[in-house]
């Protein structure tokens, strides 16, 4: 197994982990089961058309703490199915988590303003790593493939697992203008939510701001625009009817442009919102020397070996 991969396993089965995420797991497994019969690229792939149906139909408690559990059940269901469909690249999506992202990719996000600190409100952040022997090589040729960079940090913990969070560090430091990042704020509400994401696509998209102003985008010296790549998008449900959405509508106009898109758990509406299954080939299409189908293809036959931690078996 390579590092990415290595990295991707890491993030789902934190998944699995979150309370509110493993009970509603229980109960979407056999429709998610159902829609990936038989397993081919194209039913992969569609379950992005199916995700806000699924969904929906498991959203059943409205109470604030229903709400905000509903919330991360939702960013945990889109971090699955994009690190589904992104297995065999370079590209891994994460929750926010201090124990994932690389300290230079969260440094360059840090807004500051006057002498407070604040990172955008991401919900998941997607990183296409280099395409470096010491990514895509298996790890047990870290420190070689590395040019020698990791001989002084420890590779094992302990328990004997990847010790993941110094390596990262340490080569997304280094190679840090080759990294790629998009943002995906998620959100189940999309009327209540789409000036968030509209705002902070306008501040990570400034040029600059008025030094009366006190604010900068990263700090410790790290910058978004020193990034191979970056992008701000928004993924929703959404909760509300869809027939109320059209493209004169105030929260549709707010997202319609994003830097990274706007995204929805349904089939595509032009002028209102692309299926999430869009994102690949706007922003992940160079993530891997194959496209995204035939990449799929090779990989599916070891869904029940190498990727059994997604539990779609």
């Amino acid at each position: 197994m390579n590092l990415v991969e290595y990295i991707r396993k890491e993030s789902v089965n934190a998944l699995f982990q979150t309370n509110s995420f493993s009970n509603f797991w229980e109960h979407i497994n056999p429709s998610v089961q159902n829609s990936l019969t038989p397993m081919t690229a194209s039913t992969v792939m569609n379950i992005g058309d199916q995700l806000g149906p699924l969904f929906r139909g498991n959203l059943t408690e409205r109470s604030q703490s229903g709400v905000s559990q509903a919330g991360t059940t939702w960013e945990c269901f889109v971090c699955w199915y994009l690190n589904l469909c992104l297995i065999g690249s370079r590209t891994v999506v994460f929750r926010q988590s201090k124990h994932f992202i690389p300290q230079p990719i969260s440094e360059a996000l840090t807004v500051t303003y006057n002498t407070f600190r604040s990172n955008t409100e991401s919900d998941l952040i997607a990183i296409t790593f280099p395409d470096r022997p010491v990514y895509t090589d298996s790890t047990d040729n870290l420190v070689e493939n590395s040019n020698h960079l990791l001989d002084d940090v420890s590779l094992a913990k302990r328990n004997g697992k990847l010790n993941y969070l110094p390596i990262i560090n340490l080569l997304a430091d280094v190679h840090f203008q080759d990294y790629q990042v998009v943002v995906i704020q998620c959100k189940t509400n999309w009327n209540d939510n789409a000036q968030i994401p509209m705002l902070w696509d306008m501040i990570y998209s400034a040029e600059g701001f008025n030094s009366n102003r006190n604010i900068v985008v990263g700090t410790n010296g790290y910058s978004i625009r020193a990034l191979n790549r970056f992008a701000y998008a928004f993924a929703t449900v959404p909760t509300v009817a869809l027939n109320k959405l059209t493209p004169t509508s105030i929260s549709v106009r707010r997202v319609a442009n994003l830097s990274g898109g706007n995204y929805w758990g349904h089939s595509s509406v032009s002028g209102v919102a692309n299926s999430l299954k869009e994102i690949f080939n706007r922003h992940f299409s160079d993530s891997s020397h194959i496209d995204i189908r035939n990449r799929l293809t090779n990989e599916i036959e070891n869904f029940n070996t190498e990727y059994a931690y997604f539990r779609v078996n």
